[in-house]
């Protein structure tokens, strides 16, 4: 229900919640659930809706709160990572924010402000189903994506980030290994020649002390795979007919596919579909619309948000001997694809 109040507030519908992993009691499963829809409420404004489709820029903000709306809560610092930060006066809400309990009371404000002028952008309705398995479990396995469509812009499939302990260790495993090998040449290009700024003698000092920083110290020996990750993601592979090896190699790459599938099927005939996501979302989203061009020579509007590079690591995984290259192709340029970041991310 709050997923489907929190897009009805953008004038969507919530369609459908997918799951592929690891449900908290252990049983696997993969679903494309569609959510009863329930009675609409109409605000007290009419129900104006954010997105009026006029602009670009509407709907790329539109698919930016959306990608918001696929986390299950905003809330990605614990105190001891969060309060040096605060004290140092780097609150994100400026320095006169003293204190991390000062930095969450404004968090709770402005968040509890963000949702009550969502909500009375639209039309809200409430969903009386369970949405059925939740992947969105903190110690879940499993790819997540939110299934959302309006008139106006047909059908939106938006792959959450990185969330539960499985994205984390998914996400590690691919891109581990090209932090620790290029990562830091990749910052001190963009350090200097993108920011124009000063190489120091101190940053020097840190490029070379993590030029001996081991490899295998932060991904373990197990096909490359942090090792109950690799037992749970090919149980998976195992029960829903998936070829383990392929699993074993890509990780969640297969049930990416197959949740990306499960919607084009579905699709009405002439309805558009656009995907999305953040961060390991974004890489998802991006390989996905690659994926649908290969095989169907198909291009799909798709928009990313600090997406992970699926162009780098779909050629070589690097802690394994897979790559992606059967299902997409990143040696060309893919201009359905657009990705918004920031100028020194390095990825």
């Amino acid at each position: 229900p709050a997923l489907q109040e929190a897009a009805s507030a953008l004038g969507f519908k919530l369609e459908a919640v997918h799951t592929l992993g690891l449900h908290e009691t252990g049983s696997w499963a993969h679903s494309r659930r569609l959510v009863e829809q329930g009675a609409a409420s109409k605000p007290a404004d009419g129900g104006r809706r954010l997105y009026s489709g006029t602009t670009r820029r509407d709907f790329v903000r539109l698919l930016l709160k959306l990608n918001v709306v696929a986390y299950t809560i905003n809330d990605p610092y614990l105190e001891d990572e969060l309060e040096p930060l605060v004290e140092a006066g780097d609150s994100r809400y400026g320095p006169s924010i003293k204190t991390y309990t000062e930095e969450k009371a404004k968090e709770a404000a402005d968040m509890a402000a963000q949702w009550a002028e969502v909500q009375t952008e639209g039309y809200v309705s409430v969903a009386e189903d369970r949405l059925g398995m939740d992947a969105a479990a903190l110690d879940s396995v499993g790819v997540h994506a939110l299934e959302f469509s309006a008139v106006a812009v047909g059908r939106l499939l938006v792959f959450r980030g990185s969330f539960s302990s499985g994205d984390f260790d998914n996400i590690k495993a691919w891109i581990s290994g090209f932090i620790l090998k290029k990562g830091t040449a990749m910052m001190k290009n963009q350090w200097v020649t993108v920011g124009g700024l000063p190489w120091t003698e101190k940053l020097q000092g840190q490029q070379n002390s993590l030029s001996f920083f081991p490899f295998e110290s932060v991904v373990p020996p197990v096909s490359g795979w942090f090792p109950s990750f690799h037992t749970q993601i090919l149980e998976l592979a195992k029960k829903y007919g998936m070829d383990p090896a392929k699993v074993a190699e890509t990780g969640y790459w297969e049930f990416t596919k197959a949740i990306t599938e499960s919607v084009r099927t579905s699709l009405a005939a002439g309805e558009k579909l656009t995907m999305s996501g953040h961060s390991q979302g974004g890489g998802s989203a991006a390989l996905a619309s690659m994926y649908l061009e290969k095989k169907y020579n198909e291009k799909h509007d798709t928009v990313t948000f600090a997406a992970v590079g699926g162009l780098c690591f779909s050629r070589d995984l690097d802690y394994t001997s897979g790559n992606m290259l059967a299902d997409v192709d990143p040696y060309k340029m893919h201009d359905q694809v657009t990705e918004y970041v920031h100028p020194l991310d390095v990825y």
